[in-house]
């Protein structure tokens, strides 16, 4: 008979965020961060789903540490922890949504450092993170004079590469065992060719081995130590490709910058190897925007030399729409992509 779980960890965090959790080295670098900003006066107010960060800030000698939990099993949870841990009258669980928090919920205190790592169970894609931006901005009236906010920033990075096996499932097959399934095939083609199918997909790279062509780029860049704005965020350019190959898709992902010094990636972890090796992160998923064109077995090695791009972040929904295109494909109407 198998163990039984009564703990409710395993309920609300899957693998890769227990890995996540239990990643020594990444521990590290929020105490490295926390360890330059944290005076013993801090308030320290922390938004994340289920993060441990407010244990980090109480051990480095904060003086008033509350932790924002909009999930009642997260607070119920989050609670054992602290009561295992001799926490309970050490850190205060507010369980609502941050944007609803009162004066009243911090003790009447003026906020010095609000953090976050930043994780919330809902998001998808990378970017869906930026949430903690809005969570910023809702609460920037508990905020004292000279808060500091961790992270300070992050910025949306991509590269375009050439995989081993993901790049087949969107690839036709043509003829498998015998069978002819070009039917299939021209469905599956219809139905891509929709411009609301046209989407980056959540994939865990680690898993798909995959050679960068290109050199990383750094797209978009979010200022957390300033409200959301009220216009959007647009950039646009092309990316030059290095090494020879088949460009299947653009990969994209989050990087954080708790510090000046201090940056945490969802994404690559340290440059390619001289092949275009590729390292990522094992308890994230990368956004994967496939490039059509080149899905064909049967295409030949060369062809396109760049990637141009367009993508706008819109503060008003919170939406990332992106382009990315072969130099050598037909014009297409910009911004053709949307992704929640």
């Amino acid at each position: 008979m198998r163990p039984v779980c009564d703990c409710q960890a395993h309920l609300l965090w899957n693998r890769p965020r227990f890995g996540e959790i239990n990643d020594q080295d990444r521990t590290d670098r929020y105490i490295q961060a926390l360890s330059t900003v944290l005076k013993p006066d801090s308030v320290c107010l922390c938004v994340s789903d289920g993060s441990l960060l407010s244990v980090l800030a109480h051990h480095l000698g904060v003086e008033q540490v509350f932790t924002v939990e909009s999930s009642a099993a997260s607070h119920k949870l989050l609670r054992k922890i602290f009561k295992a841990n001799h926490l309970e009258d050490k850190i205060n669980i507010i369980e609502k949504r941050p944007e609803l928090l009162t004066s009243e919920d911090l003790k009447s205190r003026k906020v010095s450092l609000l953090l976050g790592e930043p994780f919330f169970t809902t998001s998808l894609l990378p970017w869906h993170s930026l949430y903690f931006w809005y969570v910023r901005t809702a609460v920037d009236q508990h905020l004292g004079p000279g808060a500091v906010v961790m992270p300070q920033a992050a910025s949306l990075h991509a590269v375009v590469v050439e995989f081993r096996d993901l790049w087949r499932i969107r690839s036709p097959c043509g003829d498998c065992e015998g069978f002819d399934v070009h039917i299939m095939d021209d469905m599956i083609k219809r139905a891509l060719d929709f411009r609301e199918s046209r989407e980056a997909e959540p994939h865990p790279l680690w898993e798909y081995p995959c050679r960068s062509l290109s050199e990383p780029r750094q797209i978009l860049a979010f200022d957390f130590r300033q409200l959301v704005p009220p216009r959007p965020l647009c950039a646009e350019g092309t990316m030059e490709l290095r090494r020879p190959g088949r460009s299947h898709a653009a990969v994209l992902w989050m990087e954080y910058h708790l510090t000046p010094e201090c940056t945490l990636s969802t994404g690559l972890l340290e440059p390619a190897d001289p092949e275009g090796g590729c390292c990522w992160n094992p308890h994230c998923k990368q956004a994967v925007y496939f490039f059509s064109p080149v899905l064909d077995p049967r295409a030949p090695l060369g062809g396109p030399q760049t990637v141009s791009y367009v993508v706008e972040f819109h503060p008003g929904t919170g939406d990332i729409t992106m382009e990315f295109r072969l130099a050598d494909t037909p014009d297409s109407p910009l911004l053709g992509n949307k992704v929640a």
